[in-house]
């Protein structure tokens, strides 16, 4: 039998020729990935069960953290690599290491917590919180009575701040019933011109809602500019407001930085609830995930959101927007907010799957431009050039249970509501393990095929060459090498044979024959190679 030597390093072609011989396309963990996707590490919390993962771009998980309950729905790394997570009625932290820091109960301290979350530099955390007021208390505002219901929901933003293991307090909030104007009743409060005010919400604005009002879904905050974003689904808007305020000055209209207390800054996506414009001049429909691009990063200074579409809509898209601002004031053009349409927006198809989520769902603009989408209902994270360019998706594989490869996962069931990428220089992962611990459903191809087509420079130990096919069980290298371990994983991704400490130039195998991914470990270097045993 010819024997011939192959070099370590793999086109993904020859790769793909392989696993496709195997092993049929998988349907959850990694669909897909390419060259050009971004460096970083993706952090998402699935709805269904208490679990967060880390995971790396081959679909591998890098760190897995336990809760004690589902989500509510999101979590974020902070700095210092530590995770935040709102749960259905807590707040928690925990470390790296899944040990808890600081855990406060919502709920049992009247804090119905909503939606999203946002860490704050300071340590503390801004929370989303829903609370019901009666018909009366609504109508006295200066409701039309037609529109109300038994009871009537709106949302206030709180601060958080953290006190021990369990404690917290509420150091900050703002409310909707503070800002409100009205052209209804003038025997009520808040009666004036709703047009000469864009700074104030009227409070007759969406009619069709007699119970869930507002539903925000996102907040966010910028801490160059001390502002606070929300989004609120039913009014189709995003408002910006003034967090420099004190909390008496959040409930009136002067003070802060601004001047104009927790009056809104800036609000887009819906100019008739100001009554500038009509159904033709509304930009954002059911929303969700809107957030400042990260400071530092390509499309810094604009704001993305997932825009879900209406009832009627056949897709959804998402898109960027480029509010405009000089000093503390945001521009106006014929009345209403700047821009008067999108910077960016897109609305194709990922995998033969037209961009559609009537739900939840995010967007996150990367560090080189590029989107990552998040899909609820399909529980898919995907990365895209802003040109439509598929670069990689990933899919939940987990409900309450974890599945098997293949199995048949129903649309929603392992669903999430929104993902973040952190770039490799994340400060959070400074002194962090970040070693890969292997997949969480039971097999992938794509990701033994992704972990098997990394490119080297040319160095000593990179010009390593493996024996191939591999014949009487003996791996054979053309020297003797020093490696701190080697690994090889069959075309599922699973381990079949591992030793550490390995010095010299062959070692023996007992394995039936197939192909398989061998890996040579050093202290800085890792190398894959494809083995074909006989």
């Amino acid at each position: 039998m010819n024997r011939y030597f192959t070099r370590i390093t793999l086109t993904l072609g020859n790769i793909l020729i392989g696993i496709f011989c195997f092993a049929q396309s998988p349907t959850i963990g990694l669909l897909y990935t390419s060259p050009n996707v971004s460096d970083g590490y993706t952090l998402f919390t699935p709805e269904d069960n208490n679990d967060a993962y880390l995971i790396n771009n081959c679909g591998e998980v890098i760190r897995k953290w336990t809760f004690f309950e589902t989500p509510g729905p999101t979590c974020y790394l902070l700095a210092n690599g530590n995770i935040l997570r709102a749960g259905k009625d807590s707040l928690t932290v925990k470390d790296w290491d899944n040990n808890v820091v600081w855990s406060y109960a919502t709920t049992a301290n009247g804090i119905n917590q909503n939606h999203d979350i946002e860490p704050l530099p300071n340590g503390n955390v801004l929370c989303i919180v829903s609370k019901n007021y009666t018909a009366a208390q609504i109508i006295a505002q200066g409701r039309n009575p037609a529109f109300v219901g038994t009871t009537f929901k709106m949302e206030k933003i709180v601060e958080i701040q953290p006190n021990g293991l369990n404690g917290g307090a509420i150091v900050w909030e703002w409310n909707f019933t503070s800002h409100f104007i009205q052209d209804f009743d003038n025997t009520k409060p808040n009666f004036g011109v709703v047009a000469d005010h864009p700074e104030l919400m009227d409070v007759n604005a969406n009619e069709s809602p007699l119970y869930d009002w507002s539903h925000s879904n996102s907040v966010d905050y910028n801490a160059t500019l001390d502002q606070i974003m929300f989004s609120s689904r039913h009014l189709n808007e995003i408002f910006i407001i003034d967090h420099s305020t004190t909390m008496a000055e959040s409930a009136g209209h002067t003070g802060g930085n601004s001047n104009k207390g927790g009056d809104f800054l800036w609000r887009w996506g819906n100019p008739k609830n100001y009554k500038q414009g009509s159904l033709a001049d509304q930009q954002l429909f059911m929303q969700h995930d809107a957030k400042w691009v990260e400071s530092g990063y390509t499309d810094d200074g604009k704001i993305s959101v997932f825009n879900n579409g209406d009832s009627l809509a056949t897709f959804s898209s998402v898109a960027l927007i480029t509010p405009e601002i000089t000093g503390n004031n945001y521009t106006l053009i014929n009345n209403k907010f700047a821009p008067l349409d999108f910077d960016w927006t897109w609305n194709g198809s990922i995998l033969g799957n037209v961009l559609h989520e009537g739900r939840k769902s995010g967007i996150q603009a990367l560090t080189n431009g590029n989107i990552l989408i998040s899909e609820a209902s399909r529980g898919r994270i995907s990365e895209i050039t802003k040109a439509g360019e598929l670069l990689w998706s990933y899919k939940n594989p987990t409900d309450i249970i974890i599945y098997n490869q293949f199995d048949n996962v129903l649309l929603g069931s392992n669903s999430i509501y929104k993902a973040e990428k952190y770039p490799p220089n994340f400060s959070g992962f400074v002194g962090k393990d970040l070693t890969p611990q292997g997949i969480i459903e039971n097999q992938n191809s794509n990701t033994v095929a992704c972990n098997s087509t990394s490119l080297f420079s040319t160095s000593e130990f990179e010009k390593t060459i493996i024996e191939n096919p591999v014949t009487d069980g003996k791996i054979q290298f053309n020297k003797i090498v020093n490696l701190n371990a080697i690994t090889i994983t069959d075309i599922s991704g699973k381990l079949v044979y591992q030793q550490r400490n390995f010095n010299n130039d062959y070692f023996k195998i007992d394995l039936k024959p197939a192909m398989y991914f061998i890996q040579l470990i050093t202290d800085n270097k890792i190398l894959n190679h494809k083995i074909i045993v006989q």
